[in-house]
């Protein structure tokens, strides 16, 4: 090819703010009449969006593409000159954008949850995936690209651009995760609380019944009576609402007796019987509206992190799980993003059984979103970027989504 893209400052991946340096270099074999030498730096994400039908119905996709920024430079105008023989080369410069550079509201697409349509909004990562559920097939692509084109000499005033020769060279953006230094305390700043308070009525709760089982006269006695001994205890679950990539999830459980509710002048036994933790994964797409109509899908992948039955643990305080039942590991997942046509999100499921006084009680919980954001943060870039102009290579994240070669086409 006798056309080609050299960056200065290739890496695995990028972030916002960053200079992509270069130069695009050109061997022409033979006089050359063109109009024009121009490199261009684009972000864009498709999604292709198809309805699950029988095996002999037709199938209508539904596409839609975004442009989240665009910039281009003009390296040589000949405007229909020719080219001598030779080998040319042309450097370049862009900066990556932390922001989508688009006109939001205005470029057509309604702000509709989970998608983003408002102006600036954080420019989404590298991704690709394609997902399926029995309702819609998603094909979505975020892509940034560096691409040089010579292009032919237009013929009249109207004539239209066509490229000569053409060169592509993708990149890979992952936006950086907060720094936890500057933002204060991450533990505290990114948790949420879920909580619930359970009321049990049981004979077993005196003092005197404790440890046996309930006779079947006594068990009629408890259906019908309103004046069994009661307590009551508030079981609260807490989760961060921020995770880093491959890293664990902290959660606590606490559970805390209410006896100025209570009838009983003891506290009985709270026994964790079983527990289950799992993670939803929805990935969204939509297409713009057109002659054969609009259409959206989302699909929910379910990721396993916990189930454990029969534990018949006494608890009463706080209960770090990923002690007692080893490190929560969400593994490597794309970081959460929104943008105009595709969106990735996460929402952790939990669920408790407790047995106190021969009754059990479900804390079941759903729908707690968080996000995922990249495991390398600001001050880490700095210092990585800084280890590289002292001749030292920053080290390597195996964790990283991002961490393969440019791929060129």
């Amino acid at each position: 090819m006798p056309l080609s893209i050299h960056l200065n400052n290739e890496k695995r991946w990028y972030s916002g703010g960053e200079t992509i340096n270069g130069h695009v270099k050109f061997q022409c074999t033979q006089a050359t009449a063109m109009d024009d030498i121009r490199v261009s730096f684009t972000g864009r994400t498709k999604a292709k969006v198809q309805k699950v039908k029988g095996s002999a119905a037709p199938s209508a996709s539904y596409r839609s593409k975004c442009v989240l920024f665009e910039k281009e430079r003009i390296l040589s105008h000949l405007n229909g000159g020719t080219l001598d023989p030779g080998t040319y080369e042309w450097p370049f410069d862009f900066s990556f954008p932390a922001h989508v550079q688009s006109p939001g509201s205005s470029s057509g697409w309604s702000e509709k949850p989970p998608f983003r349509s408002d102006v600036n909004h954080p420019l989404p990562p590298s991704f690709a995936v394609e997902t399926g559920d029995s309702l819609r097939n998603l094909e979505c692509v975020i892509e940034y690209r560096v691409q040089a084109e010579v292009s032919k000499p237009q013929r009249g005033l109207l004539g239209k651009r066509s490229a000569l020769f053409k060169e592509t060279l993708h990149l890979r953006y992952l936006p950086l995760a907060p720094n936890a230094e500057k933002s204060g305390d991450q533990s505290t700043l990114y948790e949420q609380q879920r909580e619930e308070v359970f009321e049990i009525r049981s004979i077993l709760l005196l003092p005197e019944n404790r440890g046996r089982s309930l006779t079947f006269q006594e068990r009629v006695q408890s259906w019908v009576s309103a004046k069994l001994p009661r307590f009551s205890f508030k079981a609260t679950f807490s989760y961060p609402t921020c995770v880093k990539q491959a890293s664990t999830i902290p959660c606590f459980l606490d559970v805390l007796p209410f006896m100025e509710d209570s009838s009983v002048s003891q506290t009985p036994g709270i026994v964790l019987q079983s527990l289950s933790l799992w993670v939803v994964s929805e990935t969204a797409a939509r297409a713009a509206p057109s002659l054969i109509g609009a259409l959206s899908g989302q699909v929910d992948e379910k990721i396993d992190l916990l189930s454990q039955s029969h534990i018949a643990m006494p608890v009463m305080g706080t209960l770090d799980l990923s002690q007692a039942f080893g490190p929560l590991r969400l593994g490597r997942s794309d970081i959460s993003f929104s943008t105009f046509n595709l969106s990735r999100s996460y929402r952790l499921c939990a669920s408790f059984v407790f047995e106190c006084a021969g009754k059990s009680v479900g804390f079941n919980l759903t729908d707690m979103p968080f996000d995922v954001v990249a495991k390398i943060e600001a001050n880490w870039e700095e210092e990585a970027q800084s280890s590289c102009a002292q001749g030292s290579p920053p080290p390597y994240d195996p964790a990283s989504s991002v961490s393969t070669p440019n791929d060129k086409r």
